[in-house]
């Protein structure tokens, strides 16, 4: 009986653990945004840091990010890197456009949300709150827990 037990608490561990993991997505009509994270800031007194994460579009039209907003900066916006005679740069991207039934990714070295003018540096840990508004699908709550300095993924 005891072992039927210990199976039993294990199972619904492992379904919960499941359930949990597959909830880290956050819907705004046909668009979904998962795997979010941000970067630990390297010092206690950086200014900047950076949000990461999967749009996908599921519906039959096109869809646009326009805006972003969070209260950990003083703003928030869209940054790809760009490579030109072995420079790398940043630069402002007004809205990203994701087609129907197109998966996007923002990622380190890659196009991501920038935060400028942090409140307080990001803390391995803790959890940060972004609103992306989307064109068609209205405003999306993220929560966007932060891993440690050189995260390269959820943790």
């Amino acid at each position: 009986m005891r072992r039927l037990v210990i199976e039993l608490a294990a199972a619904i561990g492992l379904t919960v653990a499941a359930v949990v993991a597959v909830v880290n997505a956050a819907h705004a009509g046909d668009v979904i945004v998962s795997d979010a994270f941000a970067r630990a800031s390297p010092t206690p007194v950086a200014k900047t840091g950076a949000v990461y994460f999967t749009i996908r579009n599921d519906g039959a039209v096109a869809d646009k990010l326009t805006a972003i907003e969070t209260d950990a900066a003083q703003m928030a916006m869209l940054h790809e890197n760009v490579e030109k005679n072995g420079v790398v740069s940043m630069r402002h991207v007004d809205a990203l456009a994701i087609a129907p039934k197109e998966t996007v990714t923002l990622s380190p070295k890659k196009m991501h949300v920038m935060l400028m003018g942090l409140r307080a540096p990001l803390k391995k840990g803790e959890h940060l709150l972004v609103t992306l508004t989307f064109e068609k699908a209205g405003s999306v709550k993220v929560d966007v827990p932060v891993g440690d300095v050189a995260a390269s993924g959820p943790q």
